[in-house]
């Protein structure tokens, strides 16, 4: 999470499991962005509900272990993203907390696979229709539930992967080590590749996917041609991780005029 929305009078506010959560106006804006279907409004109102189930349970993860441990917590969901609040604390418990997220969103879409795979007979045929609501509800909570959570594991601040990766090296790391620094330079490297991946998948001539297929060819079908289709938007990556860099990049330059 970059930044948190300011609150507005147009916030959607709640409480889920006793958690608080304020839902910012540009997350839903964002969330139709990234989904939008042209002149078809239903399926674009589908994927804004599925951005939404995926981001909420991911940030529930959060402020659930949060709450076990015994902190306050509140979720705010802003551009496509979100944010559970909670006190700094031990490294152990801190990366506990930033694995609940997508683990949770991993455990939804676990879910939501197997429900997809008992209740449907051909699930292959069943999604060549990409357009029917049912199809394009699948493919929206397995792509965001799976993809999205697994890029959050990624070593790169300020995703969930950065924060498991500063509290490891605050665990194992040399006492003596500016870890922040560290941590900092893999995010930088990590996002670079990723962004260069994308750039390179964009550019190719050969409409390379953004994860290589081989990485799928040991699942047997149907699961291999299922999850291997779940691919994101190589331009959209190449932006991602762009800004990402870029953002590590400036927390670095400014660590060195603190000096």
């Amino acid at each position: 999470m970059i930044g948190v929305g300011n609150e507005t009078e147009f916030d959607l506010r709640f409480r889920l499991f006793d958690v608080p959560v304020r839902v910012h106006p540009l997350f839903w804006l964002s969330s139709a962005m990234v989904t939008w279907q042209g002149e078809n409004i239903s399926l674009t109102l589908i994927g804004i509900v599925c951005v939404f189930v995926s981001v909420l349970v991911h940030e529930l993860g959060h402020a659930l272990v949060a709450r076990r441990y015994g902190y306050p917590s509140e979720i705010v969901l802003v551009f496509l993203f979100g944010l559970a609040t909670s006190t700094r604390m031990s490294p152990w418990k801190n990366l506990r907390i930033s694995a609940a997220g997508p683990l949770a969103g991993l455990a939804l879409a676990a879910i939501v696979y197997v429900v997809f795979l008992i209740t449907v007979q051909d699930p292959l045929v069943f999604l060549r229709d990409y357009y029917s609501p049912k199809v394009f509800a699948v493919h929206m909570m397995l792509f965001f539930g799976i993809f999205g959570n697994l890029v959050n594991f990624v070593p790169c601040l300020p995703l969930d992967g950065g924060n498991i990766t500063e509290n490891l090296f605050e665990i194992y790391g040399p006492r003596r080590r500016n870890i922040r620094q560290t941590v900092l330079q893999i995010s930088v490297v990590s996002s670079a590749l990723l962004a260069v991946r994308g750039a390179w998948c964009l550019n190719s001539d050969l409409r390379v996917p953004f994860i290589p297929y081989s990485f799928f060819t040991w699942l047997p079908e149907p699961h291999e041609t299922i999850l291997a289709n779940q691919q994101p938007d190589p331009k959209g990556m190449m932006i991602l991780f762009g800004i990402l860099c870029a953002f590590g990049i400036n927390n670095l330059n400014k660590m060195k005029q603190w000096r």
